[in-house]
C-alpha cells in the first residue's frame, strides 16, 4: 500500500481558515470504494487513532488473536495476525477487501506518528 500525507488548507463558510491533516492513499478504491474516507476521517481523534495501533500491535505480537476492528461511520476493519477484513457495515457486513495485516498496520502507524507530529 502506497500513501503520502498532506495539509488540506480551507475556509470555511464564514471565511475562517482552516487545515487538517490528510493521508493520500494510491488507488485506493481497490481497498473498498469508502476506504479513503474512513482512514481520513480518524484524524479528528488522535486517541482512536493510538488505540488502533495499540490493539494491532496486540495482534501482531500474539498477545490476542483478533481485533474486533475499528471504523469511523461505514466500514468495520477486523484484523487477525493475517489479515484486515474491510466491511460494509450498511451492506450486511459486504466484504469490500482483504488487506495483508502487515500493510494496515504500516499505514495506521505512519498515520498515527503523523497525527502526533501535526497536533503537537
Amino acid at each position: 500500500m502506497k500513501y503520502s500525507f498532506n495539509i488540506h488548507k480551507y475556509l470555511t463558510p464564514t471565511g475562517l481558515k482552516k487545515e487538517r491533516p490528510i493521508i493520500d492513499i494510491d488507488n485506493s478504491s481497490q481497498y473498498g470504494w469508502y476506504f479513503y474516507d474512513e482512514i481520513n476521517n480518524l484524524s479528528s481523534d488522535f486517541d482512536y487513532v493510538e488505540e488502533i495501533v495499540e490493539k494491532i500491535e496486540d495482534v501482531l505480537s500474539g498477545k490476542t488473536d483478533f481485533y474486533e476492528g475499528f471504523g469511523f461511520e461505514l466500514y468495520m476493519i477486523e484484523c487477525d495476525r493475517e489479515k484486515a477484513v474491510v466491511k460494509n457495515i450498511f451492506e450486511d457486513d459486504k466484504v469490500e477487501a482483504i488487506i495483508p495485516i502487515q500493510e494496515v498496520y504500516e499505514l495506521m502507524r505512519d498515520w498515527r506518528d503523523y497525527l502526533r507530529d501535526f497536533y503537537k
